[in-house]
């Protein structure tokens, strides 16, 4: 096939062998002299096509010649495209770079050291018409060109699929078509296009460290993002130093992210436990312990591979409790880690997301020193498993739920038991095509049913001790014992000098809670007995 070509002044003849160009635009870009086709690209009509292509064949250096599929590094007037698949090496530029634009494909990244000119338009596929949460990683995108550039899904009208979370009790703010402002970097969104496809983000490329301003008010959520195009850490095992939970610390309440994942249309947590990078474009939450400064830093950027929610394999022993009402599935992750305790270990426990309410999910509590936490990840020590039992959470109306579970890497012989104390069974959980089926007979909202047991024998009521059961206080005025079985129960309290100050019984039904007289801040000790023996726990009065 030839084709001849006007260019104002000039007209080149260019023969292709065996093209089908069949919606397609050749496109000529600047100086082109005929003398090699490195210029010339075939791409859809509504594409805009780039001369400089990164092919990242020798580095990540931007500067390095033969990493540019025109072999010459980009310039002022160039047009840029980053690939985000078929490359090995993405681009880092550690001087000054020029250019006219660059486009860089989902799944691509690129880290500036040095000041970038040119604009710069970054692009994330959102593979289904369900939400997503993003934020921009190019500076100065407004809301009214991602409106005029992208269909979003509509609500109630006018509302459309694109809004921030406002912690200040109004949850979802939603857009609409006559919404206007600029998106802050670092900043999170939730989205949701009418239909799968791209989203992109048009400004300049960030250069610099980013702080996003963060607040308790109503909940301490907010909702932030990844402000590079490029990955950073979330946690420890990522990067030793430079990661987003280290680096905040004493700016949250507890070292976790909340990552929205539309596949199971629920949060995963991701603390320190498992190695996390946060991908170009990823919004996620972080819950606030005042008014504070959430800081991203230049140093925090790498270039990764594809950013997902599977599994890492592992070699430490963990459990995965999973739960569902035939249509919707939760799970609960138990990790066993050395250095861990029964307690609330920040960074290693992490709640399940409490900036919406939930109508079905499954957690855990600690062990030892309940605080209410309900655990979405809890880490405990890898060792002595056969002491730990592990109070379960349930949310859920009155319907019938089916409990499994997957064990990994537990020590020889160990079994997981899943305990039911209205029914008063155990089931061993781990086995291949185990499970646990009830239809609840009243809806569920906390913990005090069921357990979780890691034991080399089948166990019976009568292996159930005091020793598993939790007393902690929810308040100054209200003691709460979790994990009785039923039946009646005395409870008495003594100060630290010994005197007694309570003395009460009540009937257990797996949680109960005991009104506190007025008493003066301090140590106290309560004493538990009933027919399967006594009980002393220490608690502190502030």
């Amino acid at each position: 096939m030839n084709i001849s070509i006007n260019n104002g002044a000039e007209v080149f003849d260019i023969t292709l062998n065996n093209e089908n160009i069949t919606g397609y635009s050749v496109y000529i870009m600047d100086d082109w002299n005929g003398s090699a086709n490195n210029n010339i690209f075939w791409k859809p009509t509504t594409e805009y096509v780039y001369a400089n292509v990164w092919d990242g064949s020798i580095n990540n250096d931007w500067a390095t010649v033969a990493n540019w599929s025109s072999n010459s590094v980009p310039t002022g007037s160039s047009n840029v495209r980053i690939p985000g698949t078929g490359i090995t090496n993405y681009p880092t530029a550690s001087a000054a770079v020029t250019i006219d634009n660059g486009y860089i494909e989902s799944g691509a990244t690129l880290i500036a050291q040095d000041a970038f000119t040119g604009t710069i338009t970054y692009e994330r596929n959102l593979g289904t018409t369900n939400w997503y949460m993003v934020s921009s990683p190019v500076i100065g995108e407004t809301i009214q060109d991602l409106i005029s550039n992208h269909t979003f899904a509509t609500g109630t009208d006018p509302n459309i699929g694109i809004a921030p979370y406002i912690n200040d009790g109004t949850a979802w703010s939603y857009q609409t078509t006559a919404s206007t402002g600029t998106l802050n970097s670092g900043q999170g969104y939730s989205v949701r296009l009418a239909t799968a496809g791209n989203i992109s983000f048009t400004g300049a490329m960030p250069v610099a460290d980013i702080g996003v301003a963060i607040t308790t008010n109503t909940n301490g959520f907010n909702l932030i993002g990844n402000p590079y195009p490029s990955y950073i850490p979330a946690n420890t095992p990522a990067d030793g130093t430079n990661n987003i939970l280290t680096i905040n610390t004493a700016s949250l309440t507890e070292d976790t992210l909340w990552l929205w994942n539309q596949a199971t249309d629920s949060y995963d947590q991701v603390n320190h436990a498992v190695s996390k990078f946060i991908a170009p474009a990823q919004g996620f939450f972080v819950s606030s312990n005042g008014s504070n400064t959430f800081n991203f830093t230049e140093a925090m950027q790498s270039h990764q591979g594809t950013d997902n929610f599977q599994r890492t394999e592992t070699t430490r022993p963990e459990i995965n409790l999973v739960m569902t009402d035939g249509s919707i599935t939760r799970d609960a992750d138990i990790f066993y880690i050395d250095g861990t305790t029964t307690g609330f270990d920040n960074g290693y426990d992490s709640s399940i997301f409490g900036g919406v309410s939930h109508s079905f999910a499954v957690f855990t509590e600690t062990i030892a020193n309940g605080n209410g936490k309900r655990l979405g990840i809890q880490s405990l020590p890898n060792s002595d498993l056969e002491s730990m039992v592990i109070p379960v959470g349930v949310i859920a109306d009155a319907v019938e739920i089916t409990f499994s579970a997957v064990a990994l890497n537990l020590p020889t012989g160990i079994k997981v038991f899943l305990e039911d104390r209205t029914t008063n069974t155990f089931t061993h959980l781990d086995e291949a095509n185990s499970e646990y089926k009830i239809t609840l007979s009243e809806a569920l909202n906390g913990i005090g049913r069921f357990y979780l047991h890691t034991k080399a024998s089948v166990l019976a009521l009568n292996d159930v001790t005091l020793e598993n059961v939790s007393i902690y206080k929810t308040n100054n005025s209200t003691l709460r014992v979790v994990g009785l079985s039923q039946g009646k129960t005395n409870v008495k309290l003594f100060n630290i000098l010994g005197k007694q100050v309570l003395n009460t019984s009540f009937k257990s039904n797996g949680v109960s809670e005991i009104s506190l007289p007025k008493l003066a801040t301090g140590v106290y000790i309560v004493q538990l007995e009933n027919k399967a023996g006594k009980l002393n726990k220490k608690i502190v009065l502030e």
